[in-house]
């Protein structure tokens, strides 16, 4: 009998992503609010400011669309791990709080960055509407008029909201339907609950070894294609001004395969043409698991369909050191240890469209770095810039931060929040452009 020998090096490397992911990822547990982005707190007001006093509810409505099959139980819905051959879409509302939190007191924790007690974030019902194929081309198939029913809905959103975009949040590995829907709502409701979220939920499972081995990383290639037939529906069927992506770790790889497919469908099309067609806007990689060779080679694709391309990078984040070493591959994008080749950085510098935001650069000045790999989120710097890049329309620069050695890259100075102060004396619908 043949025994399968790992060597010392890969049991310890192996050991160590399983801790470091565990640690720092997603994770299936019950997720408490994000800590409340700096802008908020240095500018003295909240993101639920301004919500009309009809809308005081803190449930939270989001979208979404899964390539999970649903549990066959038909006394109540929730979605698998298993792989469907159909994209399934329809509504969440996502609970802030116990039964017990009003919304003045939501609205008071919202506002600071520092919290005595966490918030948790539940899913107090789920609607499903419809399916479609993944790969869907010319008219959709609607077998039963739910794809129609929610694109329509989805405009009734975009139509009442002050801002017209919608923000699209594909997670990371080790996470569930749960921890997808829910930081969509999050991140809605630090964008002042004023545009329209979507929840795009891929088969994950529950285990890291399932993404390190590398059948979670297939199935979010496969699922890339779902990504590019909702992006389609969402262009051809509301009259949303912009589609937003927002990616966390893993799930850049499939972010990034779904955009270089939307290239080839119309590789005869100029940047001008793919953005009246696409609509797309700012797609932002956060802490990202994609190899940089891979990302470089579908940047000219990507740079002709997004209006801006933001990726982050911090120098500690164990988790992408620790998947690279087990998965190997290049260095990933989401580390501030990527080397060029020399054709690379031609590649990069010519994507106009491009912005790399280090976010360990200028930590002696600082007096602090910003790592691990939920920073995005977790450190109120970090998640300032997300909100700001998806709801204002702002240049780098006037979003407070400071240019770096060359155009693409941008870093966080100790007076960070100080020139946060400026701008959030102005509402985010008079930073659109």
């Amino acid at each position: 009998m043949r025994h399968l020998f790992f060597s010392p090096d890969f049991r310890r490397y192996a050991a160590s992503i399983a801790g470091a992911i565990a640690v720092s990822g997603c994770a299936v547990n019950i997720e408490p609010l994000m800590p409340t982005p700096i802008i908020y707190e240095v500018n003295g007001f909240g993101p639920l400011d301004n919500i009309p006093p009809a809308e005081h509810w803190n449930l939270r409505r989001v979208y979404y669309a899964t390539t999970r099959t649903r549990d066959d139980n038909l006394q109540k819905i929730d979605y698998s791990n298993t792989e469907s051959s159909e994209v399934s879409i329809g509504m969440c509302l996502i609970g802030f709080g116990n039964e017990d939190m009003t919304w003045e007191d939501l609205s008071e924790v919202s506002r600071r960055t520092q919290r005595d007690t966490g918030v948790p974030l539940s899913i107090a019902g789920i609607m499903e509407v419809g399916r479609y194929p993944y790969n869907a081309s010319g008219p959709m198939p609607d077998k039963n008029g739910g794809t129609n029913w929610l694109m329509a809905n989805i405009n009734e959103s975009i139509n009442s909201s002050r801002d017209k975009d919608i923000l699209i949040y594909v997670h990371g590995a080790k996470v569930n339907f749960y921890n997808a829907s829910v930081f969509a709502a999050q991140l809605d409701h630090f964008m002042g609950r004023d545009m329209t979220s979507i929840a795009f939920s891929w088969p994950t499972r529950q285990n890291i070894f399932a993404y390190a081995m590398g059948d979670d990383k297939e199935r979010a290639y496969r699922s890339a294609s779902a990504l590019v037939s909702l992006i389609i529906l969402l262009a051809e069927k509301t009259q949303v001004r912009h589609i937003n992506i927002l990616t966390w770790s893993a799930g850049g790889r499939l972010v990034t395969s779904a955009l270089a497919q939307m290239r080839e469908l119309h590789p005869e099309e100029t940047a001008e043409q793919l953005s009246s067609r696409y609509h797309l806007g700012v797609v932002y990689f956060a802490a990202a698991d994609v190899p940089k060779d891979e990302f470089i080679e579908a940047l000219p694709a990507m740079n002709d369909l997004a209006q801006r391309i933001v990726v982050t990078g911090s120098s500690k984040d164990d988790a992408l050191e620790s998947a690279r070493i087990v998965m190997g591959e290049s260095t990933r994008i989401g580390q501030t240890t990527v080397e060029l080749s020399d054709e690379q950085r031609e590649t990069v510098l010519r994507a106009n469209r491009l912005e790399y935001v280090n976010l360990s650069k200028g930590q002696e000045s600082r007096g602090f770095d910003i790592t691990g790999h939920r920073y995005w989120f977790n450190h109120p710097w970090a998640s300032s810039d997300v909100l700001l890049t998806i709801r204002t329309d702002l240049e780098p620069a006037e979003r407070g931060l400071q240019q770096g050695d060359s155009p693409l890259v941008w870093w966080m100075p100790d007076d960070y929040p100080e020139r946060l102060k400026s701008i959030g004396q102005l509402e985010f619908d008079d930073l659109r452009r």
